[in-house]
């Protein structure tokens, strides 16, 4: 055997243990900082640091919608209208509810929350089919002018 084709293979073979070590471990992260942080990094979401979800969400706007949000399964969530958190984490509400402030309404036939969450039906008007007034007749405007005959 030539002693430079001995040579080369002699080089080699370190060279491939090494390749197997690294494809048995299964790690394509090159860079150290990314793999001490993978490995000891931080926990994400919420369940280890709960009050993350209480920040201020309006921005100080006092008109804005009131928001609850609330650590649900490692997610913040917003409970007064998440139909699947609606008022506490894991409260589901049924297929044709929804979630308003925090309780599950019929917003078809709800007339405070009628079509959605916080729309009120004038009365006597009905809420039918998430519509206030469906299909009713329309009402007699009083004239005050005129007034029926005296009797008698």
């Amino acid at each position: 055997m030539h002693p430079t084709i001995f040579l080369i293979i002699f080089l080699l073979i370190p060279l491939a243990a090494a390749a197997a070590a690294a494809a048995s471990r299964n790690t394509t992260i090159t860079s150290p900082w990314l793999r001490q942080s993978i490995n000891h990094g931080r926990r994400s979401g919420c369940r280890w640091q709960p009050w993350i979800c209480d920040v201020d969400n309006h921005g100080g706007d006092p008109e804005a919608p009131r928001v609850r949000r609330r650590c649900c399964r490692n997610r913040c969530v917003d409970v007064f209208s998440d139909v699947n958190n609606c008022g506490m984490c894991r409260i589901r509400c049924r297929f044709t509810r929804q979630c308003c402030r925090g309780i599950c309404v019929n917003t078809n036939r709800n007339p405070y929350h009628c079509g959605r969450c916080g729309r009120r039906c004038r009365w006597p008007s009905r809420c039918v089919y998430g519509m206030c007034g469906y299909a009713e007749e329309p009402r007699p405007k009083h004239d005050r002018r005129r007034r029926p005959p005296p009797a008698g």
